[in-house]
């Protein structure tokens, strides 16, 4: 049964074998990564439940074991809570909200391997937009509209919300374009990005094509 739970006072009360991940470089991770694992809690009344999230990147689902509970549950999607649209890979990290089978919870802890991918990702996402903050130094005077370089502070591992600064990469890409079109373009988006967020829609055509 792999569940994963954290117990009282942060300390984690079970793992899952996949949770104990060797320390591979960070470029490795962002193409060996397979899955995102994150721990999680809710209440029950006065009954705190733990619950271990595990999103298949491939195929774009979840699977969710709670403690106390024989049953592994297969979750082919969950919402933002706030947003109420469909989350994906990009959105997944420490500290988002959840609306999954129906209940709010908050991303509390992530694997190792799931914290690596995060910051590999992060620190790409960064680089890119500074260097778009730079080159628009050279062009506008007005000063920059602060969500696109805002960064919470966090000292949680695997907490940036890498869909934020993919908007911020997005946003000033737009406005270096209207003066560099193709630096713009040379700094926009990893592709590899886009491709692993289709990846469960081209697994599912794929299967499909197959078919008899």
């Amino acid at each position: 049964m792999p569940v994963s739970s954290i117990g009282e006072g942060g300390r984690e009360s079970a793992h899952t074998g996949s949770e104990l991940h060797d320390a591979s470089g960070s470029a490795s991770v962002a193409h060996g990564c397979h899955c995102l694992e994150f721990d999680s809690w809710w209440n029950e009344g006065k009954t705190r439940r733990f619950v271990y999230i595990r999103y298949n990147i491939a195929e774009g689902a979840f699977q969710m074991a709670i403690d106390e509970d024989s049953n592994l549950y297969h979750v082919p999607v969950a919402y933002g809570a706030k947003t109420g649209e469909a989350v994906t890979v990009w959105d997944l990290h420490v500290g988002a909200e959840l609306d999954i089978l129906g209940r709010i919870t908050t991303l509390q802890r992530c694997s190792q391997t799931t914290a690596q991918w995060n910051k590999y990702w992060a620190d790409r996402l960064v680089t890119i937009r500074e260097r778009l903050v730079e080159e628009l130094r050279k062009y506008e005077t007005r000063k920059t509209e602060p969500w696109l370089t805002f960064q919470k502070a966090s000292v949680h591992s695997g907490s940036v919300d890498l869909r934020l600064l993919m908007g911020q990469v997005a946003g000033l890409g737009a406005q270096l374009a209207e003066y560099r079109p193709r630096l713009a373009a040379q700094l926009s988006l990893p592709k590899e990005m886009y491709d692993i967020e289709v990846m469960p829609k081209q697994s599912s055509k794929e299967l499909e094509e197959v078919k008899p």
